[in-house]
């Protein structure tokens, strides 16, 4: 607490308070329209040297929004056993052996939308998209980690060359996630990391250029194989830090209403102007 007391004493703790989000009630309106309940059939398989964990949603709720009994999410990573070859799943252990295979059933609450009808932050007076999404399938895509970051104009090999400046890599292995833009859709992020792999966590941001100009982000800390955010706050403070010199940065200075508790994500994303 006492660092991010003295770097916001030398930068500027400035909120922008000239938008109350008025319209936050269209915002929870969609988002409650959009979230529904599911079963979760997780299995993790590791085979040749990639762990690959793929998730089935089903449900009625799911068959009554999208007319679907079932969707699968695939997602696979790299994990060499030269390095670890043992790994944690949901709290269990998990020996990273050819054919190893663990299923897990849970129940949980999860926002949905179709590629056509992504939630329209910018005729809801926000200046900056509120989430990331995964694509899941079937032209479906899934809420992920908040917006953290924006550059309001800005490019972003700019930007990502101040993180390289500190010893961090480009393209680091990760899932793709997206951004829903007014002009361009649903766009790609870039990626930035602290290791390629980062096999035993580490920090990693993905960026996206919007066609206002801006650049957005996410900054999260990932906890060690199979990926998963720990910390928001953490590292939007600690990517901040590398925005010294040529740089104004305004911590915690525009509201974008995506708090999470945990892990934890106060809704206010970080400003960083180039001088």
């Amino acid at each position: 607490m006492e660092l991010l007391q003295l770097w916001e004493k030398r930068k500027g703790r400035v909120r922008d308070d000239s938008f109350h989000h008025g319209l936050s009630c269209q915002r929870k309106k969609w988002m409650d329209e959009h979230t529904i309940n599911v079963t979760s059939i997780k299995t993790y398989k590791y085979e040749q040297g990639k762990l690959t964990k793929s998730e089935i949603y089903t449900g009625k709720c799911l068959e009554d929004k999208f007319g679907l009994s079932n969707i699968t999410k695939v997602e696979t990573i790299p994990i060499d056993t030269n390095v670890m070859d043992t790994i944690s799943i949901d709290g269990e252990s998990f020996v990273l052996t050819e054919g190893n295979e663990k299923v897990s059933v849970t129940e949980k609450a999860v926002v949905l939308t179709t590629a056509d009808n992504p939630y329209d932050w910018w005729n809801d007076g926000y200046s900056y998209p509120q989430w990331a999404w995964a694509y899941v399938a079937y032209g479906i895509y899934e809420r992920e980690d908040p917006i953290n970051l924006v550059w309001p104009s800005n490019t972003v090999s700019t930007v990502k060359s101040e993180m390289l400046d500190e010893g961090w890599t480009d393209y680091p292995t990760q899932y793709s996630r997206y951004v829903a833009d007014p002009q361009w859709g649903w766009a790609a992020g870039d990626g930035v990391a602290d290791s390629v792999t980062r096999p035993n966590g580490g920090y990693h941001v993905r960026l996206w250029q919007m066609s206002s100009g801006a650049v957005v982000a996410n900054a999260h800390h990932d906890t060690a194989s199979p990926h998963t955010a720990d910390q928001y706050e953490t590292a939007e403070e600690h990517v901040a830090y590398f925005y010294n010199g040529g740089w104004t940065v305004y911590m915690d200075n525009y509201d974008l209403d995506n708090y999470i508790s945990s892990p934890y994500n106060n809704g206010w994303a970080t400003r960083i102007y180039e001088s």
